[in-house]
């Protein structure tokens, strides 16, 4: 069979590209490669100079394990307090301006309160007038009872008198002096007096029942007059605005002049923030959030003072997420020292670094030594004078260094490579 030029053509480069494979994964070609270079102009591969690095000895040192996140400082829970009007009328006076501090008790604003003046001087009116009623009832009531245990006493004395004159008469009727009608008439005034002294048992029980009573319903009377008494009194009250907390004015939205009306809620129209109340609401990546705990310590710093690092500790994991352009985050936050809250102010943008661990006495090395090819990890160490590239495994990292958890011991020396010279100015062609 004849074999067409063409052919015979691409036989000869298939073979000639096979060849060439092969001497240079036997390491054939790398002479000729090398010489191609030199005239080409080319640079040989350079070798491992230990004039190329700093060499640094592996050394126990902590580890820390950190997460580094965003945030910002907030006021804590309470410490923001809005205060409104809870009645209705003409904001009369505002003492108050923004920026100013002020102290818990300080009055901060007067309502329009002529009608509750009113109402106040009413009900104590009426107070004074049902406390007269009760003490009239007390002072009138026993007398009149006493009077009446008076006539009881004197029909007692009637009643003596009359059952001696019937035990009398009885005597001289046996001995015919006395008639029968004198006898029956004897016998007659007994029994009305017997029968008026129990009426009047009676009625002594009733007029002490009626003081009683009478008491009892004036009491509740002036009871219900304080009662509205401190109703009004406690309206007058919030026409004196005062403050809840201890802080500074954030925010004024009602003048003097304009009328507040309390309904259901009541109109904010000053906000007062205690500064020493603060807080750091940090934004932590859902991948770290599993490796922060309570009361993990936290150092933060702000654009305000970028130089100082401020202290904190984590109090609260919110569970909710966070999610904002596809990014999940939780609420992370942070107590402040109480020493750093004068410097710093609300909404203020934080970078936070939380420590969730830490590995104590580790071996470590500088992160610029640790080399990557592939799937391996090495450093190039010197022993003896000599370099060498050695298989290390690396554990936690921290700022400049690395921890090594196998590979090399304590005392090993390891190579950083230095960073290149900056050139001078080049010097001027010459023509």
């Amino acid at each position: 069979m004849k074999i067409s030029g063409k052919a015979r053509f691409l036989i000869f480069l298939c073979l000639l590209g096979g060849g060439g494979y092969v001497a240079h994964t036997e390491g054939y070609l790398m002479p000729i490669i090398k010489e191609i270079q030199k005239l080409a102009g080319g640079k040989e591969e350079k070798k491992l100079q230990a004039d190329d690095f700093d060499f640094k000895p592996v050394e126990r040192k902590d580890v820390h394990q950190k997460v580094l996140s965003t945030g910002s400082v907030a006021v804590t829970t309470g410490a923001e307090v809005k205060i409104g009007a809870r009645i209705s009328g003409q904001l009369r006076k505002l003492f108050a301006k923004i920026g100013d501090v002020v102290k818990k008790g300080d009055v901060i604003a007067v309502i329009e309160h002529d009608d509750l003046l009113a109402r106040v001087a009413r009900f104590s009116a009426d107070i004074r007038a049902e406390e007269a009623r009760l003490e009239k009832i007390l002072q009138e009531g026993p007398l009149e009872v006493s009077k009446a245990r008076a006539e009881l006493e004197e029909l007692q004395t009637q009643l003596v008198l009359a059952q001696k004159t019937l035990a009398r008469n009885q005597e001289l009727r046996k001995q015919g002096v006395v008639s029968d009608s004198s006898l029956d008439s004897a016998e007659e005034a007994v029994k009305v007096l017997d029968a008026k002294i129990k009426s009047m048992v009676e009625d002594i029980k009733l007029r002490e029942m009626r003081v009683k009573m009478d008491a009892e319903l004036a009491r509740a009377l002036v009871d219900r007059a304080q009662a509205g008494l401190l109703e009004e009194e406690t309206a007058l009250s919030y026409a004196t605005v005062t403050a809840p907390i201890d802080g500074v004015v954030a925010y004024i939205s009602t003048q003097e002049g304009e009328t507040v009306v309390a309904s259901l809620s009541a109109p904010t129209f000053v906000t007062l923030i205690d500064l020493s109340q603060l807080e750091v609401i940090a934004f932590v990546d859902e991948t770290d959030i599993g490796r922060v705990k309570l009361n993990q310590k936290a150092i933060f710093t702000v654009d305000s003072y970028s130089e100082k690092v401020f202290t904190s500790v984590v109090h609260e994991i919110r569970p909710k997420a966070v999610i904002k352009d596809n990014v999940v985050n939780y609420e992370v936050m942070l107590k402040v020292d109480p020493s750093s809250t004068r410097l710093l102010r609300p909404e203020m943008t934080a970078n936070v670094v939380i420590t969730t661990g830490v590995r104590k006495k580790v071996l470590t090395i500088p992160k610029e030594a640790v080399k990557r090819s592939k799937e391996k990890t090495f450093v190039i160490a010197r022993e003896g004078g000599k370099l060498q590239e050695k298989m290390v495994e690396t554990g936690w990292r921290e700022d400049k260094i690395i921890q090594i958890v196998s590979g090399l011991k304590e005392g090993d020396e390891v190579g950083v490579p230095k960073k290149p010279k900056m050139g001078g100015p080049k010097e001027r062609r010459r023509r």
